[in-house]
């Protein structure tokens, strides 16, 4: 269960999450006075956040690592060609599936606003 967690990423995320949270009650306490309750209750509370984030960030930066891991094989399967199929093609054309989003290079913007005209 807590094999490859990255313990020291997530305490300095959850240390950066409780430096927030107290600076936000500080800006709290200075915008209405007296809300903050004493420094007790606020250290309390900040070392039960601390210990909850720490475990909260640790946990989702394994998940993220691992969805990474899972699709990367896939990805790179994807994207990579045959060396030979460049070689086969003789024209040098583009396969279709790396066009995908971008425009067609076999036309020609010029030839196009002319006919518009």
């Amino acid at each position: 269960m807590f094999n490859d967690i990255d313990w020291k990423g997530a305490l300095r995320r959850a240390a950066l999450t409780v430096l927030i949270y107290l600076g936000l009650v500080y800006v709290l306490d200075v915008a209405f006075p007296g809300s903050a309750g004493g420094i007790v209750p606020l250290a309390i509370n900040a070392v039960i956040l601390f210990v909850v984030f720490t475990f909260f960030h640790a946990f989702v930066e394994r998940r993220k690592r691992r969805q990474r891991a899972a699709l990367q094989p896939q990805g790179k399967a994807k994207a990579r060609r045959p060396a030979d199929a460049s070689e086969e093609d003789g024209e040098g054309e583009i396969p279709a599936s790396e066009l995908k989003g971008r425009q067609n290079p076999n036309t020609s913007r010029r030839k196009a606003s002319r006919r518009r005209r």
